[in-house]
């Protein structure tokens, strides 16, 4: 079964509906589907529905809908992931996995030694492939990419949830321990992945202010989407 992500007002509505452009681009070019196959539709705000493919030309395609909608209960924890920002195409890549894996929120940081400016193009490309990973793990809910903040605007950040740090001095707390040290219940967690040479000394005790707590990732130096991934794995496994 093909999944597709739809706005919520088609999502919403009844009877047969006309895919946009790019949503029939993608049906008929990439998936080939045919008459009939059937699709599961997710607006990527926790709304599901089923449906087939009732009508398909070279440029469109019309879907009738076969279920009613289903609302998907959302993670009980929202992850947010404090991204410093990578080589173009690690970054690219930790975007996609991060959707795969569940992460609620995605802020990219610039922070002292990131070597690459993101430009909006950039945020515009991570939410395009965020968009393609949905389909891909069928999740029900699209993960936020928000726009490009300095490590000062990030600071304030921290504070909203709960914020670990991969910190390679640390040596003894992991991620599962941190977790089970916060107070219960967790509704909204942070990490912070730095960027590839790591955060700079300045930066790492401004984080201490802030109140993050440091965690290790482990003996060996990962590289940032590694980091990342690790991160998102072992707080989702401490959560469940």
């Amino acid at each position: 079964m093909h999944t597709l992500l739809l706005p919520t007002e088609i999502l919403l509505s009844e009877g047969e509906q006309p895919l946009p452009d790019a949503q029939a681009h993608h049906l008929v070019t990439v998936l080939r589907a045919r008459l009939g196959d059937k699709l599961d539709l997710t607006d990527g705000k926790g709304h599901r529905r089923t449906a087939v493919v009732s009508q398909l030309a070279k440029r469109s395609a019309v879907v009738s809908f076969t279920s009613e909608v289903e609302t998907v209960p959302p993670p009980p924890v929202e992850l947010t992931l404090f991204q410093c920002i990578a080589k173009p195409a690690r970054m690219d890549w930790l975007v996609e996995k991060a959707q795969e894996l569940g992460v609620k929120r995605l802020v990219p940081i610039v922070s002292e030694y990131v070597q690459i400016k993101p430009k909006d193009s950039s945020i515009e490309r991570w939410v395009r492939i965020a968009e393609a990973a949905i389909t891909q793990c069928n999740s029900g809910y699209l993960m936020e990419i928000e726009s490009a903040c300095s490590w000062k605007e990030a600071l304030s950040l921290f504070s909203q949830q709960p914020t670990l740090l991969a910190d390679l001095r640390e040596k003894s707390r992991t991620c599962t321990a941190a977790v089970h040290e916060l107070s219960q219940p967790i509704t909204k967690l942070g990490i912070i992945i730095g960027p590839e040479g790591d955060l700079s000394p300045t930066e790492l005790e401004q984080a201490t202010i802030a109140g993050v707590i440091p965690v290790t990732l482990g003996s060996n130096i990962l590289r940032v989407e590694t980091a990342a991934l690790y991160a998102i794995s072992a707080i989702s496994e401490a959560l469940s």
